[in-house]
């Protein structure tokens, strides 16, 4: 059975290529942003998954991205710099959707969308199913 570390693992493997790595600044962390990080960074998480044969995760390719600067009616703004957020979502859609490897499959369950941070920044998030047929399935 694999668990969340597992599941991690092969999907920053998926994306962890230098179409997309030259697209950031920082790293490919798994499940959590170093603290403080003001580089493009991409975070691989997942909240969990089934206990079964066919093992089932939802797998979230979080992309982050300094914001851009501007001043509009005098007042400075911090805005979501649309057009890097775009591109790395370009870059690793193709890299986790419709992927069918020998000990699992995943695909896109909801295209990318920009999210509010915590921090004052914007991230998009890439929401990915992925599942896994274990061989080795016992019930507990």
């Amino acid at each position: 059975m694999k668990n969340g570390l597992d599941v991690v693992n092969d999907i920053r493997g998926l994306i962890n290529v230098p179409a997309v790595k030259n697209l950031i600044t920082g790293q490919i962390y798994p499940g959590v942003r170093a603290s403080g990080s003001t580089k493009s960074d991409i975070v691989v998480r997942t909240n969990g998954g089934t206990n079964a044969q066919d093992q089932a995760f939802y797998v979230y390719i979080n992309c982050y991205c300094p914001n851009l600067s501007s001043t509009i009616d005098g007042k400075p703004q911090s805005l979501p710099d649309y057009e890097s957020l775009g591109n790395l979502a370009k870059a690793i859609e193709p890299l986790v959707d419709g992927v069918y490897k020998p000990s699992f499959r995943c695909r896109i369950e909801e295209p990318p969308v920009i999210m509010d941070n915590p921090d004052g920044g914007y991230f998009i998030s890439i929401k990915v199913r992925y599942q896994s047929i274990q061989n080795n399935f016992k019930i507990i």
